[in-house]
């Protein structure tokens, strides 16, 4: 479907330089633990046929590789695991030689036996991990010809028609970066999240760190995108497609019904979101700040808990946010379900607003789920009136065990008094074209939000 954010293995431009031409050379860097192994095997996987995976490695034996990705046994079989540790690396050129290893032709005399076992092989594909221990073990034999000694491997490559993938412990622009046909980086980076308002407290509360993929050089392929997203949820690589939804908010009735997780308690329509918090409390403020950038593509999460709470047998009152549109037509239990908006004075406005929320209520026979659009109602009243009035809100809901959602705009006044009267608080911002929520209260790490259909959404932990 258009327009919806899926997690997919590699991306596009990735599949399509490597289709590119046989003999294809990448560089995948990034400092350690930013996922550039795990992305390297996910190539292997999507694209080289069975059994023709060849791994040559300075850090781990067949054993040790096949309990750490399991997922990558059906690609490279245990007599295509080449064990580079130094003192492994030191003997095979030895045996070579016939004594020490001292030139530079028997460095390359050591890779080229690895290129030709897979040149019988059906498309194959080499990786080597890491490329810097290479370069390392080996210095004293090559000296100073490193540079060429990479142009001789990847020539090799390109007469042979082998895919080669180049794994390097550095984010840094080197010389090898201009040798080989593309060049990706895996990183973390930090998830800023924050305000406008907050102190050094809250500014530590709302740290985390997202990780990426970066394309920086891709020959002979369009980039469409620079970066993406990635994740290392299960241990397999991910990344996500930017999400660029633009359909109307509805409240549907397509989605299945999602039980209230407990007598005291809603659920929120979305079951991941459920396993983070629990659900809603009844007599709970809950807080979903919305960070710049994000613009509509939120509204989903809203139509989704609203749904769920209607067809759990819930009144749902809904102050809309700034720009929030929902068509009367698109409501499946119009009954159940009242709009307002802020307007006039306060205090008349405001009894009007009760009143509704007790005849819901009378006409369902159970508390009802609020939610508020803050940015709205502090554009009509002002921030310190509306102060004054959400005291009175909390302590009715606290009366009448109302389950509320209150949705705040990063920047605005109101998040000062959200954030104390939250009972849980979570936020959502743009990341490279996407959607990101964490949680504040209860703290969770960042989850991408994937669409995936009508008032059905996902949330994929970005690891």
């Amino acid at each position: 479907m258009p327009g919806i954010s899926h997690p997919r293995n590699i991306p596009q431009e990735i599949k399509d330089f490597f289709a590119a031409g046989e003999g294809q050379t990448l560089l995948i860097k990034g400092l350690p633990g930013t996922g550039k192994t795990t992305l390297a095997f996910e190539i292997l996987k999507t694209l080289c046929h069975r059994q023709n995976g060849l791994y040559i490695s300075t850090r781990v034996d067949p054993n040790q590789l096949y309990r750490a990705y399991p997922w990558i046994t059906d690609i490279i079989p245990p007599k295509n695991v080449i064990n580079a540790t130094q003192a492994k690396l030191m003997r095979s050129l030895q045996g070579l030689t016939g004594g020490i290893a001292t030139s530079y032709e028997s460095v390359l005399d050591f890779f080229r036996i690895f290129f030709d076992e897979a040149e019988d092989m059906d498309n194959p594909m080499i990786v080597i991990d890491s490329w810097d221990a290479i370069m390392n073990y080996t210095a004293p034999i090559i000296g100073g010809s490193q540079q060429s000694f990479e142009q001789n491997i990847c020539e090799f490559a390109r007469d042979l028609g082998i895919h080669l993938i180049f794994v390097a412990e550095t984010s840094n622009l080197t010389p090898m970066d201009y040798i080989v046909d593309g060049v990706v980086c895996m990183e973390q980076f930090h998830l800023a999240g924050g305000t406008d308002h907050q102190d050094s407290w809250s500014s530590g509360m709302r740290s985390r760190f997202a990780r990426a993929v970066r394309l920086d050089k891709l020959r002979g392929v369009e980039i469409g995108q620079r970066i993406y997203t990635a994740s290392l949820h299960g241990g397999r690589f991910q990344y996500f497609d930017p999400n660029r939804e633009k359909s109307d908010a509805s409240l549907s009735a397509d989605a299945p019904r999602i039980p209230d997780p407990g007598d005291d308690r809603i659920s929120t329509g979305l079951p991941d979101l459920d396993q983070l918090c629990g659900g809603f409390q009844y007599a709970s403020c809950n807080v979903l700040e919305i960070g710049h950038g994000v613009g509509k593509r939120y509204y989903h999460m809203l139509t989704t808990l609203a749904s769920n709470a209607i067809k759990n047998g819930r009144g749902v009152c809904i102050l809309p946010s700034i720009g929030f549109e929902l068509s009367p037509r698109d409501i499946f239990v119009p009954s159940n379900v009242s709009f307002v908006q802020p307007q006039g004075d306060l205090s008349d406005w405001g009894q009007r607003l009760i009143q509704t929320w007790e005849d819901l209520r009378d006409r369902t026979g159970r508390p009802i789920l609020n939610i508020i659009g803050m940015d709205a109602m502090e554009f009509a009243f002002g921030y310190p009136a509306l102060l004054n009035f959400a005291s009175q809100m909390i302590r009715k809901w606290k009366e009448t065990n109302d389950i509320n959602l209150m949705v705040v705009k990063t920047g605005q006044e109101s998040i000062n008094m959200a954030v104390h009267a939250a009972d849980t608080y979570f936020v959502v911002n743009e990341i490279n074209g996407g959607l990101c929520l964490y949680g504040v209260i209860p703290r969770t790490e960042p989850h991408h939000i994937i669409l995936a259909g009508q008032n059905q959404v996902r949330l994929t932990p970005i690891i």
